[in-house]
C-alpha cells in the first residue's frame, strides 16, 4: 500500500515515473539517475513495465544487471541468434553490426540496464549512442541505463535523455507522501499533520523509513529514536537491505525543534491573538505598558504572552483557574521553544488539540 501511495498519488513523483515511460515510448533512451535507496524500486519496475506493455504491447520489456562484459559483446549474445552472431565481422563495431542488423529481437526491446557503475557508463552511452546512428529503417531497441550518480547523468550524450530523481523529487514531495500515509496509522486525526512533519523532518532521505515510522504512529512520536533503532534491528527495506540511518540523537532532537517551530508556534500565536481579543477591554485599561526589551506597548494586539501571563498572575486580567492553566501551557511552550528546547509529547498534543479551537476563536 505503501509504495503505490509513493508511486501513484504524490504528484511529483509519479510524473518522474510517467517521464520514464514517455520517453521510452517516444523511443529515446535515456541515462537515469536514481538514489541508492529509491523506495520501492521494485515497484517502480512493474509500474514502468506495465505501463509500456500498454503503451505498446509489440515491445518487450526486459531488465538486466550491468554486465562484466563490454556492452556491444554482451547484447549481441544475448539478443542475437547464433547464425546471426557468425555473420560478425572484426574491423566493424558491435554498435554499428548490432544497429543495422535487421534479425535480432533487440528491435523490440526495451532494456532497462540496472546499476551501471561510473566506470562503464562511457562505455555504454557510447554504445547507445553509436547504436542510434546506425540504426536505419527499423524500430530500434530502447535503452534506460540507471546510474546513482547525479553529476555522471548530467553529462549524457546528444540523443540521449537524463532524468535524474534528486532534480524532480524535494523534501515536500517527501512530507506529502508523510501525510498521505500518516492515514494508515492509528495516530490521532489532529496529531496527523504533525507526525507528517516530524517522520518527514527526521527521516526524509529515506522515504522507506518514513512509511516505517509513520505506521508506528504514536510510538514514533513518543520515542522516535528508540522506535528507529527498532525499525533498523528488526526490519528491511522492500529490496531486502538493512535501513541505514546516521543522525545521531542530538540530530534527531534538532529536527523534532524544528518541526515544533513550524507546526506550534503559529498555534501559540492565535492562542495569544485568541486571548487579547477575549480580553482586549481589560488589556486596553492597563495600557501602555512596557515589554520583555523595555519598549513601550499601546496597542492590545502587541502584548506578547509573556507579558500577559505576568498581568493575569498580577490580578489585572482576571480568568479563571482552567484559562490561567491554558495560558500558563501556552507561555512556557513558547518559551521552551524560543531557547530551543523541545517540548514533551503531551504538551504538543494538548496544545493540537486545542489549536483548532483557539484558531477558530481568534
Amino acid at each position: 500500500m505503501m509504495e503505490q501511495i509513493w508511486w501513484n498519488y504524490i504528484i511529483k513523483v509519479h510524473s518522474f515515473l510517467e517521464s520514464i515511460v514517455t520517453e521510452t515510448v517516444k523511443g529515446s533512451s535515456m541515462l537515469l539517475s536514481l538514489p541508492n535507496s529509491i523506495p520501492w524500486r521494485n515497484t517502480l519496475i512493474d509500474i514502468v513495465s506495465d505501463r509500456l506493455r500498454i503503451e505498446n504491447s509489440k515491445n518487450k520489456f526486459e531488465e538486466i544487471k550491468c554486465p562484466e562484459e563490454e556492452p556491444g559483446a554482451y547484447l549481441l549474445e544475448r539478443f542475437c541468434k547464433k547464425e546471426i552472431r557468425a555473420t560478425y565481422r572484426y574491423g566493424m563495431s558491435y554498435a554499428q553490426f548490432l544497429g543495422k542488423c535487421q534479425e535480432t529481437v533487440l528491435n523490440d526491446r526495451y532494456i532497462w540496464v540496472s546499476d551501471i557503475p561510473a566506470d562503464k557508463i562511457n562505455k555504454w552511452l557510447d554504445f547507445v549512442a553509436e547504436y542510434n546512428v546506425n540504426v536505419k529503417d527499423k524500430t530500434p531497441g530502447i535503452f534506460i541505463m540507471e546510474v546513482h550518480d547525479d553529476s555522471i547523468a548530467r553529462k549524457s550524450k546528444k540523443g540521449i535523455k537524463n532524468l535524474i530523481f534528486n532534480q524532480k523529487i524535494g523534501d515536500y514531495d517527501k512530507y506529502a507522501f508523510c501525510a498521505l500515509a500518516s492515514s494508515e496509522t492509528r495516530c490521532k486525526e489532529y496529531l496527523r499533520p504533525y507526525l507528517a512533519e516530524v517522520v518527514s523532518s527526521v527521516c526524509g532521505d529515506d522515504v522507506e523509513l518514513c512509511a516505517a515510522c509513520v505506521l508506528r504512529g504514536m510510538e514514533f512520536l513518543s520515542l522516535p529514536d528508540q522506535t528507529i533503532n527498532d525499525i533498523i534491528e528488526s526490519c528491511h527495506r522492500s529490496d531486502g537491505e538493512r535501513y541505514f540511518f546516521n543522525k545521531s540523537k542530538e540530530e534527531i532532537t534538532v529536527s523534532i525543534w524544528e518541526s515544533q517551530l513550524k507546526y506550534i508556534f503559529p498555534l501559540i500565536e492565535s492562542y495569544r491573538k485568541y486571548f487579547v481579543k477575549r480580553y482586549i477591554r481589560a488589556i486596553k485599561n492597563i495600557l501602555p505598558i512596557s515589554n520583555s526589551y523595555g519598549e513601550k506597548v499601546t496597542i492590545p494586539e502587541d502584548v506578547e504572552i509573556g507579558t500577559l501571563f505576568y498581568l493575569v498572575g498580577r490580578g489585572d486580567i482576571v480568568i479563571s483557574s482552567t484559562e490561567y492553566n491554558e495560558l500558563e501551557r501556552y507561555r512556557n511552550a513558547r518559551n521552551r521553544l524560543a531557547h530551543m528546547n523541545v517540548l514533551e509529547n503531551e504538551e504538543v498534543e494538548a496544545i493540537l488539540k486545542a489549536g483548532k479551537h483557539n484558531i477558530s476563536l481568534s
